[in-house]
């Protein structure tokens, strides 16, 4: 690097960055690949009933090189990956819990058959079932225009499949065939023509459900639909979701989250103010409800519970 000897200056201060950022080689001809001492704290996947949760943790990785800078990472990415069963209304140990080497990805929001769904490098898709080792299944295969690097989240569909939710307007959702590792777009027409403008969707129960988000001058809620039409509902009167509000809903496993709004109509604070877990199917309010902040679970008294990187321990 010629120009660092006419800039000793730059030179002494991408040294104190390198050795800051655990030795990157940034001065060096070789490679460095660094992965981090501590393991993250735990967040959340999927919740499975009014108390049990699925969370998981992971360590970062670094590649430095001699084409990098103090500024920006060359590469960098997560390995080591573990899953929990975890109480998150009575801190405890994990009920079961365990990890994996080298570099998959797990799901957000999909719990089926005691299992949740994962990804790694090699262009594969399979599931980690609880007391289990992870088990791939096959290489996935996107059709166009779904793009297999754009998943959001997983939610159980028909037949054993996958519902993806992915981040392209041009496949907004698609459908994970488990049998055949092809991944295609979902169109709401024909027989899922009722599945329009659904907020979420998930296959339980035998059946398709679709949640949808009820705004209101002076009420909000949740309307549920099967093929067949309205199934249930849940609804709270003298507060409203302003008509701007996105994401309210998300089914998270075999439970969903509400955002509720802030105040009620008269001004006056919601008492179920923040992201609280409800039931599914049948829609319901747990008697205790249970707030989620920043993967923390807060219960009706105000206690909080989170699971650091230390408490995620193995335990198979």
């Amino acid at each position: 690097m010629p120009f660092l000897k006419k800039r000793p200056w730059i030179a002494m201060a991408l040294v104190v960055a390198c050795i800051c950022m655990w030795g990157c080689g940034l001065l060096d001809d070789e490679e460095r690949f660094v992965v981090d001492k501590n393991r993250t704290n735990g967040y959340l996947v999927a919740i499975i009933d009014d108390s049990l949760a699925i969370m998981q943790n992971r360590r970062g990785w670094e590649l430095w090189d001699d084409d990098c800078n103090p500024w920006e990472y060359c590469d960098k990415g997560t390995m080591n990956p573990g899953i929990f069963l975890v109480n998150y209304r009575k801190k405890q140990s994990p009920l079961w819990g365990d990890t994996v080497e080298g570099r998959i990805s797990v799901v957000d929001g999909y719990f089926h058959d005691s299992s949740a769904l994962f990804s790694n490098i090699d262009g594969e898709f399979g599931f980690w079932r609880i007391g289990e080792k992870p088990r791939v299944v096959r290489k996935w295969n996107c059709e166009a225009p779904c793009e297999c690097n754009c998943g959001k989240y997983g939610r159980p569909w028909i037949g054993g499949n996958v519902l993806l939710k992915m981040e392209l307007r041009e496949c907004p959702v698609a459908v994970l065939d488990t049998a055949t590792g092809i991944v295609k777009k979902l169109e709401f027409t024909g027989e899922y023509a009722w599945l329009d403008g659904c907020d979420d969707i998930t296959y339980i129960d035998g059946e398709a459900v679709c949640l949808k988000a009820l705004y209101d001058e002076k009420r909000y809620g949740i309307y549920e639909y099967g093929k067949d039409g309205l199934m249930d509902s849940l609804i709270w009167d003298d507060a409203s979701w302003s008509i701007y509000t996105e994401n309210v809903l998300e089914i998270r496993g075999n439970m969903f989250t509400i955002k509720h709004p802030t105040k009620m109509i008269d001004g006056k604070p919601n008492p179920l103010n923040g992201t609280f877990i409800h039931y599914l199917k049948p829609l319901g309010t747990p008697d205790s409800p249970v707030r989620i902040e920043y993967n923390n679970f807060i219960d009706s008294m105000g206690v909080s519970i989170g699971y650091s990187s230390e408490d995620l321990i193995v335990t198979k």
